[in-house]
């Protein structure tokens, strides 16, 4: 399928066109959380009530909108890979039913011929 974008970690992170497979949307929700906890820590770490904690705490808020965008994207890439529509990905906001979701997502295998989203994430064994 031509037009579709080229596989980087901007294009993973923040696109919603195209396939990943479960290693990449493993690796990205991975790169979300290490992120969430680093800032988490340097916010812990400043001194209450000072300058250095608001802006920290600012930073917290931005790294919020961040996860929520880029793990809806990821969804959603990954859900194509699955040949699933990506509104499905509006799941992650039913706490409940989200973990079920990500548990899925992370595990079941891709669809191994082109869709409507693209071709395969990688090639698999065979498909020369």
């Amino acid at each position: 399928m031509t037009g579709l974008p080229a596989p980087t970690v901007r294009w993973a992170m923040f696109g919603f066109r195209g396939r990943i497979g479960r290693k990449s949307f493993m690796l990205g929700i991975g790169l979300v959380i290490a992120v969430q906890a680093a800032l988490l820590s340097h916010f812990i770490g400043q001194q209450e009530g000072s300058g250095a904690q608001g802006i920290a705490a600012l930073a917290f808020f931005g790294m919020g909108v961040f996860s929520v965008w880029a793990s809806l994207a990821l969804a959603v890439k990954r859900l194509h890979d699955l040949s699933l529509p990506g509104a499905l990905s509006l799941i992650a906001f039913f706490p409940g039913i989200a973990w079920i979701g990500f548990i899925l997502l992370a595990a079941l295998p891709g669809k191994a011929e082109t869709n409507e989203h693209g071709p395969p994430p990688f090639p698999r064994p065979g498909d020369r």
